[in-house]
């Protein structure tokens, strides 16, 4: 069975809620790898205290070689951020300027930032006793200002009306990663650090940082992150997707910007559009774990009631169709084996054969799928 499972787990864990004028949804499915190694923190109000109540903080992890290092930073990044000298810092010179956030105080931030990633690594090292690893994107919202933290291969996209905004992977064949690891002793083989690891920049994997010569920002793998700094607009934003890389295997930015934007219009509970994604990359063939954190601004597509019902009255359609087919078939004679199983094929077919493929529909290519894998499921009846 190696690193996969024979058969997926679609079961999800979703949360959702919101705060200072956004809303977000989150989902998470282990998939097809035979362990859960993603984390993650979702809070629309960063902290009670001043500046951070009228800020919002999300993040994704997605671990490798085990989850240690994950659940550590989703427990304690956001922890060490706020602590820094340079959050103090920005903090107070925050206090003096009724909050505004200047060139100087974004420098502090951006700096916090790094450092903060910098300290929860080093920290976690002296702890740290397996080989785990993991990648890291944090975005904080303020009133003005989107912030985004990039560590590894995870991704934060910022869709607007009119552009689409992506942070850039860390790879060891990107030039500047390359010269790093080279310089480091390292080479890159196959695309991966001396052909094993696939990203460059990751909390963890301390076998790769053990030259003591070295700063941490100069070792074969850097725990140190790109940020970056964009000004909210407040007519164009319309929503951020971080997420982990097992959605960008199979949607480019652009991609999965127009099939959220889409899912936004029939959804209004944003757990259900984060759902939708997920089983589309499954559909897709994603084979890793999958995490992703949805926040809307206030620029976001609003829900078309007609395309929201008529979509609803398909489904319903479809529903009855897959019942009706199980309780002929699970009640024929010649299923009465304990061996005998459903084929998924089978009842694909028999919507098919009824004519309900969504054709007028703007409906996920999943829909179907994932509508009779719940059904098969919540009745208990073995399939393939």
């Amino acid at each position: 069975m190696g690193a996969f499972l024979d058969k997926p787990k679609t079961d999800k864990t979703n949360v959702h809620g919101e705060g200072n004028g956004i809303k977000y949804g989150m989902s998470s499915m282990q998939g097809w790898r035979i362990c859960m190694e993603d984390s993650h923190i979702a809070e629309a109000i960063m902290s009670q205290s001043s500046p951070y109540k009228d800020w919002s903080f999300f993040a994704v992890f997605d671990g490798h070689a085990g989850h240690h290092i994950a659940n550590r930073a989703s427990s304690q990044l956001l922890e060490h951020l706020i602590t820094s000298d340079e959050f103090r810092q920005m903090t107070k010179a925050l206090e003096e300027n009724n909050g505004t956030l200047t060139d100087s105080t974004l420098k502090l931030l951006e700096t916090g930032i790094k450092k903060g990633f910098l300290s929860f690594d080093e920290i976690s090292k002296s702890s740290e006793i397996n080989k785990s690893g993991c990648t890291a994107v944090c975005a904080i919202v303020t009133p003005t200002h989107i912030i985004i933290g990039n560590l590894g291969d995870s991704r934060a996209v910022v869709a607007g009306k009119n552009d689409v905004f992506g942070t850039e992977d860390h790879k060891p064949y990107l030039e500047k990663e390359r010269k790093r690891i080279e310089d480091a002793g390292g080479s890159v083989m196959i695309q991966r650090i001396n052909g094993s690891l696939a990203v460059s920049r990751a909390f963890g994997d301390y076998e790769y940082k053990d030259d003591p010569r070295l700063p941490a920002d100069q070792q074969l793998v850097s725990p140190e992150p790109d940020v970056y700094i964009m000004k909210r607009n407040i007519e164009n934003d319309e929503f951020m997707v971080v997420a982990c890389d097992g959605i960008y295997d199979v949607m480019s930015n652009e991609e999965l910007a127009d099939f959220v934007r889409d899912r936004l219009v029939v959804h209004d509970d944003l757990r259900e559009v984060c759902d939708d994604v997920l089983d589309e990359c499954l559909t897709k063939g994603s084979r890793d774990n999958m995490t992703m954190v949805v926040v809307c601004f206030p620029a976001a597509p609003p829900v078309n009631v007609h395309r929201k019902e008529a979509e609803e009255a398909w489904v319903a359609q479809v529903k009855t169709v897959i019942n009706q087919f199980l309780d002929d078939t699970v009640a024929a004679e010649d299923f009465k084996k304990e061996e005998d199983m459903v084929t998924l094929k089978s009842v694909l077919d028999k919507v098919t054969a009824k004519g309900l493929l969504p054709t007028d529909l703007r409906v996920p290519t999943h829909t179907v799928t994932t509508l009779a894998q719940k059904i098969l499921t919540q009745r208990d009846i073995k399939h393939v």
